[in-house]
């Protein structure tokens, strides 16, 4: 028994989102890059904006139409080894018409870059559109910090370990949306996704949202499909329920009818009810 009670075989399948939807994701993944592509052709971006030095540190973004709108900061998931910024822009056409900027961030993926790296390079693209939020035209005040899959993580670690470096670059986080994510990364460690990030024990400790809850301050929308594995909803349910016990503002929501890889394909997971 290695987690919770699971064998290896049944380990393996509950964080192996794909053995919901009889493991082919190449229309989910042809999907994505199409809706991208023509939301990038039809719609005016500023592509491969540099926040950092190396040619994975990048991100794009999809100005409103004003000046002074809110800002949506997606991150893509993935399991921390796949799919860049490029095929991570099916939401902006929602968004826009939500009178939201959106900028949807790249970062190194494994086994290229350990986990502790993506989430600083994700902490450091937030820093580079809070130095750049005049420019780019949108209000540093007003921020929407969304993740899908690893992106939940890494959203959840940037709030828990750099909440205040955002602060005081004028960055107010107001709502985190946390969409089908990992919480707890001990499973994750004993099954094959592990094998390009080789995560240590300290690893998982440290990096494990659950053992390091942000501080209190912005809405936390914690969302997963109906259709996840029933580990994905656990832990989706026990992270809201330890955000709420923590004294955090939080809504948790079953996604009816979805699964893994098209709840991010639905305009309102990206704007919640109230929101």
């Amino acid at each position: 028994m290695l987690y919770r009670g699971f064998s290896q075989e049944e380990l393996d399948q509950e964080y192996s989102p794909r053995s919901m939807i009889g493991g082919d994701l190449t229309p989910y993944l042809d999907s994505y890059a199409a809706l991208s592509a023509r939301h990038r052709a039809q719609m005016e971006v500023k592509e491969n904006l540099a926040y950092g030095d190396t040619p994975t540190q990048v991100l794009d973004l999809f100005p409103a139409k004003g000046t002074g709108a809110p800002l949506h900061v997606f991150i893509h998931g993935g399991y921390w080894q796949a799919l860049s910024q490029r095929e991570s822009a099916m939401m902006a056409p929602a968004l826009i018409e939500a009178e939201q900027s959106f900028a949807t961030l790249n970062y190194t993926l494994a086994p290229d870059a350990r986990l502790d790296q993506m989430i600083a390079e994700c902490r450091d693209a937030l820093l580079w559109l809070a130095s750049h939020a005049g420019v780019l035209g949108f209000d540093p005040s007003r921020i929407t910090l969304s993740g899908h899959s690893a992106g939940a993580q890494l959203a959840t670690m940037v709030m828990a370990t750099s909440a205040d470096a955002l602060a005081r670059a004028g960055l107010r986080v107001r709502d985190v949306i946390l969409i089908s994510g990992v919480y707890d990364l001990e499973p994750i460690s004993l099954t094959p996704i592990n094998d390009p990030l080789q995560l240590t024990p300290v690893e998982v400790h440290d990096l494990s949202p659950i053992l390091h809850l942000p501080a209190p301050g912005p809405r936390y929308h914690v969302t997963v499909a109906e259709r996840d594995t029933p580990e994905f909803i656990r832990q989706s349910r026990d992270y809201a329920e330890l955000l709420r016990k923590g004294g955090h503002s939080v809504s948790f929501d079953l996604k009816k009818g979805m699964q893994h890889f098209d709840i991010i394909m639905h305009p309102g997971t990206f704007l919640p009810a109230g929101h």
